[in-house]
């Protein structure tokens, strides 16, 4: 094959501005003096050159001027532009610029100066690329306000939560906090940025979590509850949680804090333990209230016969007396502890609150200390109250306890007095000089679980448990109190009329009892004691006596015994207990007498009772039990029955 023949230099030149012409960037060539060399296709077509400007030999003046009136430099003076592009052109300086022409296209120039002079320039569509970094950068500024607007949401949304949240860097500057974390410190969020943890917090505080935060930089998660009195001087229970911040390669760069009050919750688990110890007391109390009163019932009964019997005065006054008295006051004290531990359902009678208030007053002196005295000022003319002797005692010793406590040690007096309303009713004050309670205070002090206590030693249920006693005894509570004036309470109660179940004076023959004398009597009791003493009480009144042991065996012999004309019963016993045969001894004779002896106090709510029939609290004499009778049987006879 015969070998092509060497190119002659314009052949080479000709093969070169064909491969020039095929490339996609324009290229033009002038001379030292400013005039086109060469210019390829494409720049042509990316400039808009025409043929004749395209030629060889064309000034480079000629085609700046061309571009000019065309608008491709923009708006100006057309010769201030050609002068100042010829001028750059002769000191052939290398350059790069990007020039927008009218079409919208953006062209890249590029110039070089060449070593015979003149220069070389390049020029390179643009336009694709400029729009996809524009788009791009739209992209960005868009992205980087949604960023702005969810940083501004979630430092939104963080101020909301109601809780404290913080970041800490790894040296313990602060670098962001919520408002709410920085409103509790009385500062702004800026205030706080760049402090320190030990700057911001108390001291005391301070010496007690700094181990916890010691290990959060340590990348140790750290959860801790504390008391923190913050500067507007409330005491609050504070759970912080820290939670280390991890870059991607596990540094700890600083960890986050979220603190939450659980001063409510505190107090809620608080009021709940009390209330498990108050259950647990109740169950307590009823567990030995049963034998408590039986043994009180056996004693007493005991001990009235006797002193009926024994004519040496001074054994009687000094021995006996004393003892009847220390076994009733047992029996009060036990009524006392199941009201307290609420297992007692609210038992009304007359009540001699002049005398009331001065028992309190001998209680409660010796541990109010020297610095707060107690003032009791009774009208001799104060009714006597229809109410429960045992709740009130405790409901006046809560408001004295309170006004002590208020008064913080400082000193003062409490003042106790007792008048005749105007309606009659029976008014109790209650009032002391100490610091008050402001309108906030005041509002929330029947609240349960509300206390002003810092220290939390109160339950809360102090004055909840006044407030539900007046009012369950058909009276009143009301409450003044000013900061620095002090505090009065003003309670009233119905004022008590007519005859009082057990009462000594009543006799049990008299008009207001039921007439024991030649009637058959049914004692049912499971302590045979306590039937002994009963069965004395009951023969001594004049009355018959056929005894049981348990409900059941009761039952029949009112079924077999037709001329059995009361009943009286314990509540608590086996087989049947005293509601079950009173309810059944209903049935059978619907106006038959009963009444329900029991040493607990609770049986009232656990079981429905039948109509006119009530439970009494041991230990109770014959008296009593001849009025509780003959109230059963006129109730009775009301309501009528099925053998009326």
């Amino acid at each position: 094959m015969a070998m092509a023949s060497p190119m002659t230099n314009e052949q080479s030149l000709e093969a070169l501005k064909a491969g020039l012409n095929c490339i996609d960037q324009g290229l033009t060539l002038f001379d030292a003096n400013l005039n086109l060399v060469y210019v390829n296709k494409s720049a042509c077509d990316l400039l808009g050159l025409s043929e004749e400007l395209a030629r060889p030999g064309t000034p480079f003046e000629t085609i700046i001027r061309w571009n000019a009136e065309r608008g491709e430099y923009g708006a100006g003076d057309v010769e201030t532009m050609v002068e100042e592009r010829v001028r750059a052109a002769w000191e052939f300086r290398p350059h790069t610029l990007e020039r927008v022409r009218p079409n919208g296209v953006v062209v890249l120039v590029s110039g070089w100066p060449l070593p015979s002079g003149g220069f070389a320039t390049v020029y390179s569509d643009i336009t694709a690329q400029r729009r996809r970094e524009m788009d791009l950068e739209r992209r960005i500024l868009k992205r980087t306000d949604e960023l702005r607007q969810s940083e501004e949401r979630l430092r939104l949304i963080a101020n909301e939560v109601p809780a404290g949240i913080a970041y800490v860097d790894i040296s313990g500057q602060f670098q962001f906090v919520n408002g709410r974390f920085a409103k509790a410190y009385n500062l702004k969020p800026e205030q706080i940025i760049g402090m320190r943890e030990r700057d911001l917090l108390p001291p005391e505080v301070w010496d007690y979590v700094s181990r916890y935060f010691e290990k959060a930089i340590c990348g140790e998660p750290q959860t801790f509850d504390t008391p923190i009195t913050f500067p507007d001087g409330r005491r609050l229970d504070i759970r912080t949680l820290l939670r280390p911040d991890r870059s991607s390669d596990q540094t700890i760069n600083g960890f986050y804090v979220l603190s939450v009050n659980v001063t409510r919750e505190k107090q809620a688990l608080d009021a709940l333990l009390q209330a498990q110890r108050m259950d647990a007391l109740g169950q307590l109390s009823s567990g030995i209230a049963h034998d408590f009163n039986n043994l009180l019932t056996i004693i007493l009964g005991n001990l009235k016969p006797l002193s009926d019997r024994i004519h040496d005065e001074y054994l009687r006054s000094e021995m006996l007396e004393p003892a009847i008295r220390a076994t009733r006051r047992g029996a009060d004290l036990m009524r006392r502890l199941l009201a307290v531990a609420r297992r007692q359902p609210i038992s009304p009678s007359k009540v001699d609150v002049s005398e009331c208030v001065g028992e309190i007053a001998k209680l409660l002196r010796p541990s109010l200390g020297e610095d707060i005295g107690l003032i009791c000022e009774c009208d001799e003319n104060t009714p006597a109250a229809f109410a429960d002797p045992a709740l009130l005692e405790t409901s006046l010793i809560n408001l004295v306890i309170n006004a002590a406590d208020a008064m913080n040690c400082s000193g003062g007096s409490i003042t106790i007095r007792t008048s005749a309303n105007a309606d009659g009713a029976v008014a109790i004050a209650v009032s002391d000089n100490g610091p008050g309670m402001d309108e906030t205070t005041r509002a929330r002090i029947f609240e349960p679980f509300f206390s002003t206590k810092s220290d939390q030693s109160r339950s809360g249920l102090g004055l909840t448990m006044v407030h539900g006693f007046i009012t369950d005894s058909g009276g009143s509570i009301a409450v003044e109190s000013e900061p620095g004036r002090g505090t009065f309470f003003l309670l009233t109660l119905p004022a008590a009329t007519g005859a009082v179940a057990g009462s000594e004076t009543e006799s049990a023959q008299g008009p207001e009892g039921y007439p024991l004398k030649n009637k058959l009597v049914l004692l049912v009791d499971d302590e045979q004691a306590v039937r002994r003493v009963l069965r004395r009480d009951l023969v001594a009144a004049g009355a018959s006596v056929i005894e049981s042991e348990n409900g059941a065996e009761g039952l029949e012999i009112l079924k077999q015994v037709s001329a059995v004309s009361a009943i009286v019963s314990d509540v608590s016993m086996p087989v049947m207990d005293g509601i079950a045969l009173a309810t059944a001894a209903r049935k059978l004779r619907g106006n038959l007498p009963i009444v329900l002896l029991s040493g607990y106090g609770a049986e009232a709510v656990s079981k429905e009772l039948p109509d006119g029939i009530s439970i009494m609290h041991k230990p109770c004499d014959v008296t009593a039990i001849a009025i509780a009778l003959a109230n059963s049987q006129t109730s009775s006879f009301e309501k009528g029955g099925p053998n009326t």
